[in-house]
């Protein structure tokens, strides 16, 4: 009895390391409200700003989106891109957005009242590659 109990937790341990070293290519677009908005003109923004970003879907529509932020002078933002990130890493809240999502859509907006982001899964999840063993069968 006890042996399988043991044998239970390791086996659920084993689990969640391998649920902790699974990896994504993320990029984050974030846009800056200015302060001087009233609180009609940032609620309008905040809904520009979701509408927008409800229609990507791959990395290269939010480099879109964001080209035209900056012609039409919209928001000032930055495109980040987080090549193998960590999935552990992410704080809980992220990593249960980023599941509710499809890779390469973004995640509903969140942020400060300064600025808002979205979080773009440009990859699946998937593990690291494990070099290959030589001599072995």
């Amino acid at each position: 009895m006890i042996a399988t109990l043991v044998a239970l937790a390791f086996a659920t341990q084993a689990g969640r390391l391998m649920l902790d070293q699974r990896r994504v290519d993320l990029l984050q677009f974030e846009v800056r409200l200015p302060q001087t908005l009233t609180p009609a003109e940032r609620t309008r923004a905040v809904a520009i700003f979701t509408a927008d970003t409800r229609t990507i879907r791959a990395c290269p529509d939010a480099a879109r989106i964001a080209a035209r932020y900056k012609q039409d002078r919209i928001f000032s933002g930055t495109l980040t891109s987080r090549p193998n990130v960590a999935y552990a890493a992410l704080p809980a809240p992220l990593r249960a957005e980023l599941t509710k999502v499809p890779t390469g859509h973004a995640t509903r907006p969140f942020g400060s009242g300064r600025e808002l982001r979205v979080l773009i899964a440009c990859s699946a999840l998937k593990l690291p590659r494990r070099p290959a063993s030589q001599g072995m069968i």
